[in-house]
C-alpha cells in the first residue's frame, strides 16, 4: 500500500493525545497482539493509550507485554473521544466498549484485515490480503518511524503467529514470513510466543479440552467435525469460557473433516460458537447468518438461545453452505 493509506494516522495522532485502543469480543492471539504493541508504540511518542477489551484475555496470552495493563468496560473511569478498532469488522464486534467507552462524536481509526469489513470509522487501514491485523500495524508503526522495541515486536509477532495458525494457514506469504522475520531481529521471542501460544495449558483448559473431546460427533458423512461445552461441564472442570480457547482446532483436525464447529454455553441462553474450515466452506458467511464474523477459513458468533437449538441451527447451516444450498435465515 502507498504512503496515502497511512497518512491519516499521522493526523489522528497529532491532534489528540488520549486514546481508547479495542478489538473483538473474545479476543485472540492477533486482536490481543495488536492492541497491545500499538498502545505501547503509542506510549513511547507520548501519548496515552487504554486497552480495554469486552471480554477477559485468555491466560495463553498473559505473557504479552502490556496484558497486565489491559482492563474490562467497567474498570474504566472515564469516557474516551479517540478511539482505535482493530481487528473488527463492524463496531459492534467489540462489544459493550463503544456505548461504555467512548463519548457521543467520538473519531474512531480502524486497522482490520477481514473480507466482510463494513466500512466503519474516520480513518481506516482495511487490508483483507494481510496475513493479519498485526502486520498491518506493524506497517502503520513503521510509516510514523516510531522504532520497534522488543516488546512491540513480540506482540506484533504473536498476533502474525496467531492468525497464521503458526505459518501453517494458507493466508501465510512470503511478505508476511518477512515481517515476522523482521520482528525476530527487533527482539521477539519466537520460541517463547510459539510455546505459550500452542504448548502451555492451564489445569482449568486441559480438563475442560478432555470433557470437550469426549463431546466429539460428526455430521454430513464426517465432513463436519463438532464439539459441545455445556455450563455443567464448566463447572464440572473449573473451567471458564476463555480457557476454551483454541479447542474448536481439535474438531477441525479430524481426518476428512472440512469443518470444525465448537458450541459452548458461556451463560445461561448465552451460546458462543467457533467455526473453523479447510478453505471448501466459507465459514464467515455462515457466521454472518447469526450476527457473527470473521474470516473465510475461520469464524465465530455469540447469540441468545438453547444450546441444542443453536447447534443444530449451526448444523443445517453448515450442511446448506457445503451443498451450495440457499443459507436458512440463521439465529
Amino acid at each position: 500500500m502507498n504512503d496515502a493509506a497511512f497518512a491519516g494516522f499521522e493526523a489522528f495522532l497529532a491532534d489528540r493525545d488520549e486514546f481508547l485502543v479495542t478489538a473483538h469480543i473474545d479476543p485472540d492471539g492477533d486482536a490481543v497482539g495488536s492492541c497491545l504493541a500499538l498502545a505501547l508504540a503509542l506510549r513511547d511518542i507520548g501519548k496515552t493509550p487504554e486497552v480495554v477489551f469486552d471480554s477477559p484475555l485468555p491466560a495463553t496470552l498473559r505473557f504479552l507485554p502490556g496484558a497486565s495493563t489491559i482492563l474490562l468496560p467497567d474498570q474504566v473511569r472515564k469516557k474516551f473521544d479517540s478511539a482505535f478498532v482493530l481487528d473488527s469488522s463492524s463496531l459492534d464486534r467489540t462489544g459493550s466498549v463503544p456505548e461504555r467507552c467512548l463519548n457521543p462524536g467520538a473519531k474512531i481509526a480502524v486497522i482490520d484485515h477481514h473480507w466482510g469489513n463494513d466500512g466503519f470509522g474516520d480513518i481506516r487501514l482495511v487490508n483483507p490480503e494481510a496475513s493479519a491485523t498485526a502486520e498491518l500495524v506493524y506497517d502503520v508503526i513503521e510509516f510514523l518511524r516510531i522504532p520497534i522495541s522488543p516488546e512491540i515486536a513480540e506482540g506484533l509477532y504473536a498476533g502474525i503467529l496467531s492468525d497464521t495458525g503458526g505459518f501453517r494457514y494458507a493466508n501465510t506469504s512470503s511478505r508476511t514470513l518477512r515481517v515476522a522475520a523482521r520482528l525476530v531481529e527487533r527482539g521477539a521471542r519466537a520460541p517463547l510466543v510459539a510455546d505459550a501460544l500452542y504448548a502451555t495449558k492451564t489445569a482449568p483448559s486441559l480438563r475442560i479440552l478432555g470433557l470437550a473431546l469426549a463431546s466429539l460427533e460428526t455430521r454430513s458423512g464426517g465432513r463436519i467435525g463438532a464439539m459441545t461445552i455445556s455450563r455443567d461441564m464448566f463447572e464440572q472442570a473449573g473451567a471458564a469460557p476463555e480457557d476454551a480457547d483454541g479447542i474448536v482446532q481439535y474438531a477441525k483436525a479430524l481426518a476428512g473433516a472440512r469443518v470444525g464447529m465448537l458450541v459452548q454455553e458461556v451463560a445461561p441462553n448465552e451460546i458462543r460458537a467457533s467455526l473453523r474450515s479447510d478453505g471448501t466452506v466459507d465459514v464467515n458467511q455462515v457466521a454472518s447468518l447469526f450476527g457473527g464474523g470473521g474470516h473465510r477459513n475461520a469464524a465465530g458468533l455469540r447469540v441468545r438461545g438453547d444450546l441444542q437449538r443453536v447447534r443444530n441451527d449451526l448444523y443445517e447451516a453448515l450442511e446448506r453452505a457445503m451443498n451450495g444450498g440457499p443459507p436458512p435465515s440463521g439465529g
